[in-house]
């Protein structure tokens, strides 16, 4: 599980709404509230505000152990991400630990900021990467990426 959970970047149990996740996004204040957000829900497991952050054209390259091959869609992503939620209309009896973005960086590119980020652990580091364009909607996520690599025992 803790390995699928680091797959589908891929996310505290709150009675209320998800709170604001400070994650070291500053700027570009809007689309890094946006993903301080998106990352509050992921770890809330809160699938209804979580899968609201999505485009419907959203892509996805999960991590392993999850498929090898891109999701294309909201259809095929929600398939893969849905799996470490909870039911719907329930909530979580226990959180995975919060995932805390480690290096990050957002680009801004004007109508998209590319945010990547390191999550780091005793033997591997997972990167990630999510891809924020900014819609008639609002920022939506565009695509996420993510890999790893094991580090190598001291």
């Amino acid at each position: 599980m803790r390995v699928l959970l680091l797959a589908v970047l891929p996310l505290l149990v709150a009675a209320g709404p998800p709170l604001q996740q400070a994650t070291g996004c500053e700027a570009p204040r809007d689309a890094c509230a946006f993903f301080d957000h998106y990352l509050s829900a992921l770890n809330q497991r809160d699938w209804d505000a979580f899968r609201a952050t999505f485009d419907d054209r959203i892509t996805v390259m999960f991590d392993r152990p999850g498929p090898p091959e891109r999701r294309d869609g909201r259809a095929a992503v929600e398939e893969l991400f849905r799996r470490i939620f909870p039911p719907a209309g329930e909530r979580p009896t226990q959180l995975p630990p919060a995932i805390r973005p480690d290096h990050l960086l957002a680009q801004d590119l004007g109508d998209v900021v590319v945010v990547s980020f390191h999550i780091r652990s005793v033997d591997e580091i997972a990167r990630r990467t999510v891809v924020l364009h900014r819609t008639a909607k609002g920022w939506r996520v565009v695509h996420i990426h993510g890999s790893s690599v094991d580090v190598p025992a001291r």
